[in-house]
């Protein structure tokens, strides 16, 4: 359970920081920022799933 909202809190984080990325308007420096926080996103996403274990079957 804690491994699947890890991983949509990730995504939406990562949805976010790609909206910022490809948005005109913004500063070079916000979008520095924004591809920044997407590849630790990624990184605390994949640490987060490796270290979860096998989801039990129902």
């Amino acid at each position: 359970m804690i491994p699947d909202i890890g991983l949509m809190v990730g995504l939406y984080i990562i949805t976010r920081m790609i909206v910022l990325v490809v948005d005109k308007g913004q500063k070079s420096v916000s979008r520095l920022f924004a591809a920044g926080t997407i590849l630790v996103a990624l990184i605390c996403i994949v640490d987060l799933m490796s270290k979860s274990g096998p989801t039990p079957h129902l």
